[in-house]
């Protein structure tokens, strides 16, 4: 296996390391569905859309299959990304470092981590899993940490490691919920009761915190509207379990 050669799903946004495979490891597509790194960065750019005046939403442009929205938070110390985009785009700004929420998607992460010097952090736990396998890691956290004002607290659920992380009034979750018309739905992808134990108690876990906005798998939320369909998810849960 030549570990130089990457390619990308345009289905889904998956990058696999090595040979070209059959079949995309994360959406089963076939091998028309892929481009080289080099053709993919031809075709995709990363696009930067505000969220306020210090972070920014992350996504290949044009849409690349259901990529993954990345984030970038400017602390005024550092540049650090929650998650990572599927193109490979050398005209974004350097960044210290790549945090990630889980392994699903860890796009173009070693590429950008040889190309800017910069560290890539996982959970331990979504380190071992076989998305994760010919990835670069610097560090593997296991429980809460803070960096340059990001706060990160692994909750598991959807997968093992799961992360959400906090930065000021903004929280990202990537895909632990996500909106499926005007209500939440847990990620129907993983552990289905333990996702559901441990987002029932999120709103306990974000009580206290004096957040305005969240940054999801696709875009971002007024707290007050995503919290809202959190507690009505979770108040559907809970109708459901006393029946």
């Amino acid at each position: 296996m030549n570990i130089s050669e990457q390619y990308v799903c345009t289905a889904c946004g998956f990058n696999a390391i090595g040979s070209m495979p059959k079949r995309c490891r994360f959406c089963g597509a076939t091998q028309e569905s892929f481009l080289s790194t080099e053709e993919c960065s031809a075709k995709y750019k990363v696009q930067y859309t505000p969220v306020n005046d210090k972070v920014k939403r992350l996504k290949s442009f044009p849409n690349l299959g259901y990529e993954h929205a990345a984030y970038q938070i400017e602390t005024g110390e550092r540049v650090i990304w929650i998650d990572c985009p599927s193109s490979f785009d050398t005209s974004v700004a350097p960044m210290d470092y790549i945090l990630f929420t889980h392994s699903d998607f860890l796009g173009a992460s070693n590429l950008y981590r040889q190309h800017f010097n910069s560290q890539v952090w996982i959970h331990q736990r979504d380190a071992v899993h076989p998305n994760s396998r010919l990835f670069s890691f610097d560090r593997l956290f296991e429980d809460n940490f803070q960096i340059s004002g990001v706060e990160a607290i692994p909750i598991g659920g959807h997968t093992p490691g799961f992360t959400i992380y906090l930065f000021e009034d903004v929280l990202f979750v990537c895909d632990f919920v996500y909106s499926a018309g005007d209500r939440l739905v847990w990620n129907a992808y993983s552990n289905k009761p333990k996702t559901r134990l441990v987002g029932q108690k999120l709103p306990d876990l974000l009580k206290e915190r004096a957040i305005s906005t969240v940054c999801d798998v696709s875009d971002a939320w007024k707290y007050k509207i995503w919290k809202k369909m959190l507690d009505e998810l979770v108040d559907r849960e809970a109708s459901k379990s006393e029946i």
